[in-house]
């Protein structure tokens, strides 16, 4: 089987994979044949730009993610209203949206690489288009209750764990193998903008309760994504004399990630972050109203999380050789700064330690997906980087829904404290484990 350019790499982000299916991370960076060797080719920053197709992709993906944040926090605050500030229920919200990367995103990357990429990707703006659409009238009208929120999350997080593997492959499939690092610098630091400057613009529409505003917005935007990706000529070669079963193709990346150590041990310790770590972001507008006094202050945390995340994302990409010692480092690193923040009712303490937190989500992150590109051969690189997004993405619902179970019970600072403490339990075995 021939890729144009360059093998497809899947991974997953917000839960950003699941809820970002073009986030620059997850696309991650090219590796030699030799599985332990990279050799970084020196080009512009901008170099992607100059090709026209990449430029039609990246305008796309500016303009959706703004939209997605816009009704992602829209989201959240609308369950935080539908349900009085119910923890469970503001948790349930999370599982919804992400819970389909945990079943869908395998099935989903060996699907991308039969079916044309770009009518793949084209099919999930027409349904975010809907299902975005359903919500604006919905809300603007007081007719939606939790449980029917709840099932159009379910249907946007489906559609988000298909477009994922597509939009990564296109994405490969549009510049020229020696652009392939700039087209991966520009948008991841594009996709981490956009999580400030959405939630910003989210803010004053959450404190008004002017919800479907948002969903709206984020129609419009994927519908004019869906128009510049279609005006993209993308050659999509696609393995069509493949006989090989999907659950087979599936098994076989599990294998390779077995193989090629320390692939399992990197994608458990995203999984750790995911269940202990960011399934915090859910609880962070019940921590704003009950700790802090004030539910409109939930979206400028989320903005301050996604700054810090911005630096730690480029910080961490100027780190040609991870390995995943540092990597479990930053994972309890990543804790201290939690249980700090999980300790506090003081509003700058709370904003510093959730912009470190952001910070060292991104540098963990983006320190695993690296270190696992480099050591998987490229045949395979598609399916093993779907079980990181699986890991990344997938296992997020699982923490946040059993943070919010458990915050109902003993209170939201103590069930973030022991999150915290999970995150660097978690990380101290696996930089012993590392060394050893």
């Amino acid at each position: 089987m021939v890729k144009s350019h360059a093998e497809e790499s899947l991974g997953a982000n917000p839960g950003d994979a699941a809820l970002n299916p073009a986030d620059s991370v997850a696309m991650g960076v090219p590796a030699s044949r030799a599985p332990h060797i990279v050799e970084p080719i020196q080009r512009g920053i901008f170099s992607a730009l100059r090709h026209r197709d990449y430029r039609l992709l990246f305008v796309s993906f500016v303009v959706n993610q703004t939209g997605f944040w816009l009704a992602h926090i829209s989201l959240q605050g609308l369950m935080v209203d539908l349900s009085h500030g119910d923890p469970f229920q503001v948790g349930l919200l999370t599982f919804a949206l992400l819970i389909p990367a945990l079943v869908l995103a395998p099935i989903a990357g060996a699907i991308a690489d039969r079916v044309d990429r770009k009518t793949i990707v084209l099919a999930c703006y027409t349904s975010v288009v809907v299902v975005s659409s359903i919500l604006g009238a919905l809300a603007a009208n007081d007719a939606i209750t939790p449980m029917l929120l709840l099932s159009l999350a379910f249907w946007m997080g489906s559609t988000f764990a298909f477009a994922g593997p597509a939009s990564m492959a296109i994405a490969a499939n549009v510049v020229h193998r020696e652009d392939l690092s700039s087209a991966v610098a520009l948008q991841s630091a594009m996709n981490n903008l956009t999580r400030v400057v959405g939630p910003l613009l989210a803010a004053p529409l959450v404190a008004a309760g002017r919800y479907a505003i948002g969903f709206v917005v984020f129609a419009v935007a994927a519908l004019i994504a869906g128009v510049l990706v279609s005006r993209m000529k993308v050659s999509s070669e696609v393995d069509e004399d493949d006989r090989t079963g999907i659950f087979e193709r599936i098994r076989d990346g599990w294998i390779h990630a077995r193989e090629r150590r320390p692939a399992v041990a990197a994608i458990a310790t995203a999984g750790f972050l995911s269940i202990f770590g960011i399934g915090h972001i859910a609880m962070l507008p019940i921590f704003a109203a009950d700790v802090l006094g004030d539910e409109g202050l939930f979206p400028w945390l989320v903005a301050t999380t996604a700054f810090g995340a911005m630096l730690g994302a480029l910080a961490t990409g100027r780190d040609a050789q991870p390995t995943l010692a540092r990597a479990a480092a930053r994972l309890a690193l990543y804790g201290v700064a939690f249980a700090i923040f999980a300790s506090t009712n003081s509003l700058w303490v709370a904003f510093l330690t959730q912009f470190v937190v952001g910070y060292f989500y991104f540098a963990v992150m983006t320190g695993l997906q690296t270190l696992i590109q480099q050591v998987v051969d490229d045949s395979n690189r598609g399916r093993v980087m779907s079980l990181f997004q699986v890991s990344w993405g997938g296992l997020t619902p699982v923490g946040s829904l059993s943070m919010g179970a458990l915050a109902g019970v003993i209170g939201i600072a103590p069930t973030l404290q022991l999150a915290a403490a999970g995150c660097v339990a978690s990380g101290v075995a696996m930089v012993l484990y590392a060394r050893r």
